[in-house]
């Protein structure tokens, strides 16, 4: 669950350990595609970039100052707390659950538990019961690998600069990282702007990228108005 042990091992490794042949041709032509996509997205934000010598566009250039600054605090984040993966969930399920009361919190754990999800927390408080409906979710399979693919996005960029590749395909990937990060921020305040309040105060909405595949694979409820067999779906597609 400890998603973020990944960048600290990495950062703190003395070098990059060589790969098996068989693992580095695994999967090789989609990693491929995803670094030109990226890096066709940071050439894309460093063309906004010449908003800056523009007087007409100082806005521009001030948000993109800004979600560079944000994502740099969100890594900052995700490196010092090594449960933030879990935290973030845990928000997630949270916010669906606010204004609840305790009956209906206990009707939607009946028709999840009754639908195959184990739950620790049977029976308990909210604030239990949403705690163990994330852990159920992170321990999920395919959350570990979409999370894993994120983690390894921020990785891999340390890595290339520490191996000295190409100073300028290195910024390419970053500043595609961080459009990416920031286009995924942008959409969950358009849908969800309540978890996105809650991301941001934590200084944490950049890092919604790297749950964003899992999370957008069930359709985005307003969490104050989603009814109890609205939430008990979504946490089963989340959990199974």
């Amino acid at each position: 669950m400890y998603y973020s042990d990944s960048i600290i091992t990495t950062m703190q490794a003395n070098k990059i350990l060589a790969l098996k042949v068989e693992e580095a041709l695994a999967g090789v032509k989609d990693k491929i595609i995803s670094n030109l996509n990226q890096i066709g997205d940071g050439a894309t934000r460093a063309l906004y970039y010449t908003s800056c010598f523009t007087d007409n566009y100082q806005d521009v250039c001030s948000k993109l100052k800004h979600d560079d600054k944000r994502f740099i605090d969100g890594v900052y984040q995700l490196i010092k707390d090594r449960n933030i993966i879990f935290e973030m969930i845990r928000i997630y399920i949270d916010i669906h659950f606010k204004n609840k009361t305790e009956g209906r919190v206990q009707n939607v754990l009946r028709k999840v538990v009754a639908a195959g999800v184990h739950i620790y927390s049977a029976r308990s408080t909210t604030n239990l019961v949403v705690i163990g409906i994330a852990t159920a979710i992170c321990q999920n399979y395919r959350f570990g690998l979409i999370v894993n693919e994120g983690i390894n996005k921020i990785s891999s960029i340390h890595k290339a600069a520490r191996a000295s590749t190409v100073a300028a395909v290195i910024g390419l990937n970053l500043y595609g990282l961080v459009q990416e990060a920031a286009n995924s921020a942008n959409a969950l305040k358009n849908f969800n702007a309540f978890y996105y309040a809650v991301l941001y105060e934590r200084n944490l909405e950049m890092m919604y990228f790297i749950i964003e595949p899992f999370i957008t694979q069930s359709m985005y409820l307003n969490p104050f108005l989603i009814t109890d067999d609205e939430l008990a779906d979504l946490i089963i597609k989340l959990a199974r």
